[in-house]
């Protein structure tokens, strides 16, 4: 073909040039048995994977497992064209779990934020010295708190502090209420609240109370009753996250305010810590760090966090625990909470 020559000038000639070819039998152009270069043509077109260097054949066991793989992970090899679509798929769907930039993100929702006010937007305020040289403390196992760096933290905070008996106190109440909101209490743990002690003070009632229940109540029947209050099949009774008692739905300003807070502390959230930040346990978590002196803050940290991310919503969650159809033994959990923080909130409206 020339270079003038166009598509429909060259189809033409060649249209032109195969009726020549025609044999005196009479066989019509469409009848007319392929000559050897078409032929070669036809069996090009009729196999291409077998000699196109650009589709590679599959192999499966050339890519790692789909559980492998982490937010970290080069996943190119499972978007080639020979990948399976629904290979690739899960490749990237097991690649944005895993990331908590992508997990984590709350996107913008209507009446999420307050466009009016820059600072009420993590990342759209001024910046301040030293918020990236922040330590870092994962949850980790609810009731234990993590020592964290103080390495460009604002403000004058001490490394050590003095506890007093009752931040120790306090200390020991928000583990023991966080152990029971994260997870079902093992044998080991429901022998121990047997054992409490009680007196005549409402707080100490309360811990007689769940002292009987745990004596009362078999460990399998107090697994099953948490799994129907904050698990269940489809949906737990309660939620005890700060989001859905503030707004009514999950995932909401409350918790990205929490998660704000949070990292002014030099904390986040670990790959092994499930549940979002404004988990009534991971809150509790926090408090008990704050109040033992693990967690190194400012003094009146613990307050500002009780009063922003707690009073405004545990005491309806207590109550209705409290009130629960599905509660026996976490009845009891309910009061003690309930009491615990009316005692905190007494507590902190009288200091300065």
């Amino acid at each position: 073909m020339t270079r003038s020559e166009n598509i429909m000038s060259r189809w033409s000639r060649m249209k032109r040039e195969t009726a020549k070819d025609i044999e005196p039998d009479g066989l019509s152009p469409e009848r007319k048995p392929i000559d050897a270069g078409s032929a070669d043509l036809k069996a090009t077109v009729a196999t291409p994977a077998a000699d196109c260097p650009t589709s590679p054949s599959f192999d499966p066991a050339s890519l790692p497992p789909l559980q492998s793989i982490t937010a970290g992970t080069d996943i190119r090899s499972f978007l080639g064209s020979s990948v399976p679509v629904e290979l690739t798929k899960a490749a990237l769907r097991r690649a944005w779990v895993t990331d908590p930039a992508i997990r984590d993100f709350i996107g913008i929702a209507e009446s999420q934020w307050d466009f009016n006010d820059a600072t009420a937007m993590p990342g759209f305020g001024p910046l301040i010295a030293g918020d990236g040289v922040q330590g870092l403390a994962g949850f980790g196992e609810t009731g234990r708190a993590s020592e964290v760096t103080t390495e460009g933290a604002r403000g004058a905070v001490s490394a050590k502090r003095q506890v007093d008996e009752i931040d120790h106190a306090r200390a020991r109440e928000y583990s023991l209420l966080a152990a029971l909101l994260s997870h079902s209490p093992d044998t080991q743990m429901i022998k121990l609240l047997a054992g409490l002690s009680g007196d005549r003070t409402p707080l100490g009632a309360a811990h007689g109370a769940v002292s009987a229940a745990a004596a009362s109540v078999s460990p399998e029947r107090i697994e099953r009753e948490y799994f129907d209050l904050f698990v269940g099949l489809g949906r737990g009774e309660l939620f005890p996250y700060a989001s859905y008692y503030l707004t009514g739905y999950l995932y909401g300003r409350p918790l990205a305010r929490v998660r704000e807070t949070l990292k002014q502390l030099g904390l986040e959230r670990t790959e092994e810590q499930s549940e979002p930040e404004d988990h009534a346990a991971v809150l509790f978590a926090v408090m008990a760090g704050l109040a033992s002196g693990q967690i190194v803050a400012p003094g009146g940290t613990d307050r500002n966090i009780f009063e922003k991310h707690l009073k405004p919503w545990i005491g309806r969650f207590f109550s209705d625990l409290e009130r629960a159809e599905s509660a026996t033994f976490y009845r009891s959990v309910g009061s003690l909470g309930r009491i615990f923080m009316e005692i905190e909130t007494e507590a902190f409206s009288h200091s300065t």
